[in-house]
């Protein structure tokens, strides 16, 4: 019924007037040599879908055992121009998402760029912060991110027998950045092996998939790693019920981290962080898919937990530690905004109550007491745990199996 799919598309297809009072010839026209018709091309020789071709319509023509296909020119959500079949676009949009190398970190409804100020505070929430109520609020810069194309170099890594871990081929290249510290600007795959916990993550721009390995630990090919994970940026799709990824909670690390550019910017974050605790429960809720604690308490938090900063807390001035009665600088206002508006999400296991920042070298070296990053979590500092509540994110859920919010 192609022909008729077009019709309601009002696309022109010429009909001779002989043909237009009988039904049959309205559901299948003929063929005829007038102007208006659609252009056909051999599949495989389609024309430039750009700009100027928006909205075009084409009718590629399939060999032996192929079909023809009805196509036109569109472009997604993300700015990207491709010949689609009619109805087939990916209708997510992106307004509000932000774009690393021409890719959204996922739709406008997903739970990462979703806000928190509204939802109800969990009924467990007195139990979880109380254990964590002396601790302050830090940030470690350690992750780091590399840009890569469809063309470039991509390679099978073995996961030592993971069933939890994506197959197929990972983008790798020597020059890439394992998570690093930001005076070290991170470290080149070719350097390694590293450290079991070092981080590789990669996009790639042309499909706008994010690619994130846990612990390679080859610096050449053959490429072998603890687990991997490769996620649509265009899509809200979640792993699979109980698989990790290169985080604990089976989330991806990237949408999560804090960067340089956004703390010292001119905008606004807009997206929940991630963070870790040293102690946490043996389940996990929605959106993390994986736990890695043998802990039932419920004094400690699941992964996939969500803290959000109280909105009663004082946005002007520190109340704790060594900048008390000090006036919060523009960056510090920036997170504590974000804190309460988008909050934080539980990935991992580590420092309390640690939030994750780039490898962006203006960091500096974080053991320098003149640097961006000690003089950032001096005011920090002032943010404690019992500043935080846990939000209750049941309600969010649409659907179980997806990252998007429910409307």
């Amino acid at each position: 019924m192609v022909a008729m799919r077009l019709i309601a598309l009002a696309l022109f297809i010429c009909i001779p007037a002989s043909a237009q009072g009988n039904v049959a010839d309205r559901v299948r026209p003929p063929i005829c040599a007038c102007t208006g018709q659609i252009p056909t091309y051999p599949a495989g020789t389609e024309p430039l879908c750009d700009a100027a071709t928006r909205s075009s319509v084409i009718i590629t023509l399939g060999g032996t055992g192929q079909p023809d296909l009805v196509l036109t020119c569109a472009r997604d959500g993300a700015g990207r121009y491709a010949w689609v079949g009619v109805g087939q676009q990916n209708t997510n949009t992106f307004v509000n998402s932000r774009n690393v190398g021409g890719c959204p970190l996922f739709p406008d409804d997903n739970v990462w760029n979703s806000r928190a100020d509204s939802l109800l505070v969990d009924p467990g929430s007195d139990a979880i912060i109380g254990t964590f109520a002396a601790n302050r609020l830090g940030t470690a810069p350690s992750m780091a991110i590399n840009l890569a194309t469809s063309s470039t170099p991509a390679f099978h890594v073995s996961f030592g027998g993971n069933p939890q871990s994506d197959g197929g081929s990972y983008p790798i290249t020597g020059g890439m950045q394992m998570e690093g510290y930001g005076f070290n600007a991170s470290f080149p795959v070719s350097g390694g092996p590293y450290n079991g916990d070092a981080h590789l993550l990669v996009i790639q721009t042309d499909q706008c998939k994010l690619y994130e390995i846990y612990a390679l630990g080859s610096a050449t090919s053959p490429y072998i790693g603890g687990s991997g994970a490769i996620f649509d940026l265009m899509a809200n799709d979640l792993r699979p019920d109980g698989w990790t990824s290169s985080d604990a909670a089976g989330l991806p690390i990237w949408p999560g981290i804090l960067t340089y550019g956004e703390v010292y910017g001119a905008g606004e974050i807009q997206h929940m962080i991630r963070f870790t605790v040293n102690s946490t429960r043996d389940t996990y809720i929605w959106p993390a898919r994986h736990y890695a604690s043998h802990n039932d308490s419920a004094s400690v938090p699941p992964m996939g937990s969500r803290w959000r900063l109280k909105a009663t807390f004082n946005e002007a001035t520190c109340a704790a530690d060594e900048h008390v009665g000090g006036t919060f600088p523009p960056e510090v206002q920036r997170i504590i905004r974000a804190l309460k508006r988008y909050g934080m999400i539980l990935a991992d296991n580590g420092l309390p109550i640690l939030i994750t920042t780039d490898s962006d070298p203006r960091w500096g070296d974080p053991n320098s007491s003149s640097s961006p990053n000690w003089i950032f979590n001096g005011w920090t500092h002032c943010i404690r745990g019992s500043d935080f509540e846990v939000v209750d994110t049941s309600t969010m859920m649409a659907n179980p199996n997806s990252s998007a919010v429910a409307k």
